[in-house]
């Protein structure tokens, strides 16, 4: 049996899936600011007719990291960058780092040794906890990455996060930021991987627990502790795999996840998930995790309204519960309710709620209907901004030249509490069908539950100085003249392969994410060339289900 479990804004769900079905499900609020006690109250309900020994695996989505990152609780952390010369770094992270000596050039040879003065460290005597160090050209050599982070060591740093183990790949700002928002989220994260191992051990779960990560894939908890900021926008991954689970659609479509807090936007094409091309932005900053490409919208079934001289606000701020369950001040749940677009809660609160905006020629219908609709058009905006940013994504294949890169929506797809009432809604003011699946309420936990575990890594070939090295596994090996791709996806292979091993992880094979080759020239002549291949265990869900099981609230 697989047991996932979903931590959200405003509810915590649990499903257990076994065999392609779902036997159970659960739905509880979402305890805050402690999310355990929340996840606990969840196992319990879909475990109490399943022995702890049946399960065979927990995967857990949780809002830790995002939500550490986009409300600014961060540890403070020591950023040391050695960008070489010519290259200035202002403004290009989110502290002001240290810079220190040390350079490794373009062909990863070491120019300049790692070093660092004894007045940048004093500033930081008594904050030692976290650091993170990053090199320009750290892919390509490791070892002044690998010298500074043993200089802050031996200073009393206790957890070193390098630019190099983030990401095989070159942009030195995004492994960068990589290495610092995991730095900084590391003693939050840390604490709840705790408290989660203790807190199954209570319940006698034995079984694997693994993190979802932002492209879709899992990872074991304990790996997950080594690059916490891969647990970032794991809800959104959570609602995308919920949906290839329940039905992924074979034509251009959008999905939107409606929450209590949030609603999660993501585009799909031939019946898969599009990928952002060049990693997730955390806070305007770019970095090295792999996403699809989707939006969190500060918009959901929560969210405070406010009536101005023109128009409604809808969000972004979270007012609690619909006063149609029992909260104190009206929501957009109140409004769908009111409206007869969902059906849930007590509809006569709902339309008080209401009321209490409605203008003295209005009536209560009348002002709903205009908060909802305030609400579409912000969930509109927001589809048409991320319209505009794919259609300026690089071209990089042939099939992009020729057939272009726009995107042009041919379905909605919502799941969520909220989705039978704001997606429908939407799709009559843009004009497009709407599929709201069975087991949409929670999407996210069978997404979970489902997710396939994945590991990434790189491998840099340079057949002129006759090595290759793959940062992530820190590899660096010698390899003959005649080098070719054939032979580097086989290391690669191998390597996965080996670690999911290590891991325990079930693998359907491996993928090749980016592949590129180019000759090295000296005196006029080609004398090799160098080689860039990233590849990853296939993502994805490892089965489709069908029934939704009993739900327990």
């Amino acid at each position: 049996m697989l047991l996932g479990i979903d931590v959200g804004g405003t509810f915590t769900d649990a499903v257990l899936v076994h065999g392609g079905a779902i036997l159970r499900q659960a739905k509880v609020p979402t305890t805050r600011p402690d999310p355990v006690h929340g996840i606990l109250h969840a196992l319990d309900k879909v475990l109490d007719t399943c022995a702890p020994g049946q399960v065979e695996r927990v995967v857990i989505s949780s809002t830790i990291v995002t939500n550490a990152l986009t409300e600014g609780k961060l540890a403070p952390v020591m950023l040391a960058v050695m960008p070489g010369p010519g290259m200035s770094v202002q403004g290009l992270f989110p502290v002001e780092p240290i810079i220190a000596e040390g350079y490794v050039d373009h062909r990863g040879k070491v120019i300049t040794p790692a070093k660092i003065a004894n007045a940048e460290l004093s500033a930081f005597a008594g904050e030692r906890n976290t650091a993170a160090v990053s090199g320009k050209f750290a892919v390509r050599n490791q070892k002044n990455e690998e010298a500074l982070a043993a200089i802050l060591r031996n200073s009393g740093f206790k957890k070193i996060f390098c630019g190099s183990e983030m990401s095989g790949e070159l942009n030195f700002v995004r492994r960068t930021n990589s290495a610092y928002f995991s730095a900084a989220v590391y003693e939050k994260f840390q604490a709840f991987a705790g408290q989660i191992r203790s807190s199954l051990k209570s319940r006698s779960l034995e079984a694997p627990v693994q993190i979802l990560k932002a492209d879709g894939g899992t990872m074991p908890l304990a790996a997950a502790e080594e690059q916490p900021v891969e647990a970032i926008f794991t809800g959104p991954a959570a609602s995308v795999l919920g949906i290839q689970a329940l039905g992924a659609p074979y034509k251009n479509a959008i999905s939107l996840d409606v929450g209590g807090t949030t609603t999660d936007i993501a585009f799909w094409q031939t019946s898969l998930p599009l990928m952002a091309k060049r990693g997730a932005e955390i806070a305007a900053y770019p970095t090295a995790v792999r996403a699809f490409h989707m939006r969190s919208l500060g918009l959901g079934g929560d969210s405070r309204i406010r009536r101005t001289a023109e128009d409604f606000l809808v969000g972004p701020e979270r007012a609690g519960a619909a006063m149609a369950l029992g909260g104190c001040e009206p929501t957009l749940s109140d409004a769908l309710i009111t409206l007869g677009r969902v059906a849930f809660g007590d509809y006569d609160l709902a339309r008080k709620a209401m009321a209490s905006f409605a203008r003295p020629t209005e009536t209560a219908e009348m002002a709903a209907a205009m908060v909802a609709a305030a609400a579409a058009q912000r969930i509109e905006a927001a589809i048409k901004e991320m319209l505009h940013e794919w259609s300026l994504q690089p071209v990089y294949t042939v099939n992009d030249v020729v057939r272009g890169t726009d995107f042009i929506p041919q379905l909605l797809i919502g799941v969520g509490g909220g989705a039978p009432g704001l997606v429908s809604l939407l799709g009559e003011k843009m004009g497009l069908p709407v599929e709201i699946p069975s087991g949409a309420m929670v999407a996210n936990a069978i997404g979970a539950a489902l997710s396939r575990p994945t590991l990434t890594a790189t491998l840099r070939a340079d057949t002129t100085e006759g090595y290759y090295m793959v940062p992530e596994a820190d590899i660096r090996e010698r390899i003959p003249c005649h080098f070719s791709r054939a032979a580097a996806e086989e290391i690669l292979t191998d390597l996965l392969m080996c670690q999911a091993d290590k891991w325990h992880l079930p693998a359907d094979g491996v993928k090749v994410i980016s592949y590129e080759e180019f000759p090295t020239i000296h005196n006029h002549y080609s004398s090799g060339s160098i080689i860039s291949l990233k590849m990853q265990l296939k993502p994805g869900i490892l089965s489709a289900v069908t029934g939704c099981g009993e739900v327990v609230f």
